[in-house]
C-alpha cells in the first residue's frame, strides 16, 4: 500500500482499493483508504503490525 506524505498533515492513500486491501483492512481492524492518516495513527498501525509479527514468531 502506497501513501503520499503531506507535511504537517499525515498520509494520503495513493493505492487502488482491491479485494486484497479490503480484506487486509478487515483482518487488521483499521482503515487507511477513506481519509488522511495522521502521523500518530500511522505510528500506531506500524506498531500493531510489529507486535503481531513478534506474537506470531513466539508461537
Amino acid at each position: 500500500m502506497d501513501f503520499l506524505s503531506v507535511a504537517g498533515e499525515g498520509y494520503i492513500p495513493t493505492y487502488t482499493r482491491t479485494d486484497l486491501t479490503n480484506n487486509l483492512h478487515g483482518s487488521a481492524s483499521f482503515r487507511t483508504d477513506t481519509q488522511i492518516v495522521t502521523k500518530q495513527k500511522m505510528r500506531s498501525i506500524i506498531a500493531q503490525t510489529k507486535k503481531r509479527v513478534k506474537d506470531d514468531d513466539a508461537e
